[in-house]
């Protein structure tokens, strides 16, 4: 069973459980390691557009995780992520992948030196490996190379779209790469949550 068809399951019990109760529960906070789940073992493949007549398959693994330090591997470049309970960074500087409270409009100092910003709050997102509720946009903008990144982050499944966009000294011209998720495996699914 996959992990999508897990939690639709148990979102199902759940709603089940819950249908006779009243008041409604508040809302579930997300927690920056729902959005990009970094366990050993859990993995990503995307439809990488860079323009070209066809995409391109790229593939991230996280190969490490101790608790606090992952590395993840795309390629042959791999990065280490530091796990902390303000958020998740790229050490040993104060770079943020994504940064607690999340809130739509909260700022902090992302990748490349570049400012980040959570833009939106509960998306939907559809892409080749499926459908996704609650999704988060950030932008990040700026630092050396000018470079304005979008990624869109989903519960329990990690990064799902992510588009880079740079403008090129020669002609004015813009130069854009984009990822799509195709497919995942992630575990354990919302493991910040009760």
């Amino acid at each position: 069973m996959t992990s999508i068809a897990r939690f639709a399951a148990a979102a199902l019990l759940l709603v089940a459980a819950c249908a006779s109760r009243t008041p409604p529960a508040s809302p579930i906070r997300i927690e920056p390691t729902d959005l990009f789940p970094l366990e050993t073992g859990n993995a990503w493949s995307y439809d990488v557009d860079t323009g070209e007549p066809s995409t391109t398959l790229a593939v991230s693994r996280v190969e490490t995780f101790d608790g606090r330090f992952a590395e993840v591997r795309t390629a042959r470049a791999v990065l280490r992520y530091e796990v902390l309970e303000e958020g998740i960074r790229l050490p040993p500087g104060d770079e943020w992948v994504l940064r607690a409270p999340l809130e739509q409009g909260a700022t902090w100092l992302g990748r490349g030196g570049r400012s980040a910003l959570l833009v939106s709050m509960g998306m939907r997102v559809e892409t080749r490996a499926g459908i996704f509720e609650d999704c988060v946009l950030v932008s990040e903008t700026g630092g050396k190379l000018e470079l304005e990144v979008r990624t869109v982050y989903c519960p329990g499944v990690g990064p799902v779209s992510v588009d880079s966009t740079m403008r090129s000294n020669l002609g004015d011209r813009t130069l854009t790469v984009s990822a799509k998720l195709r497919g995942y495996e992630v575990s354990p699914a919302f493991s910040s949550r009760p």
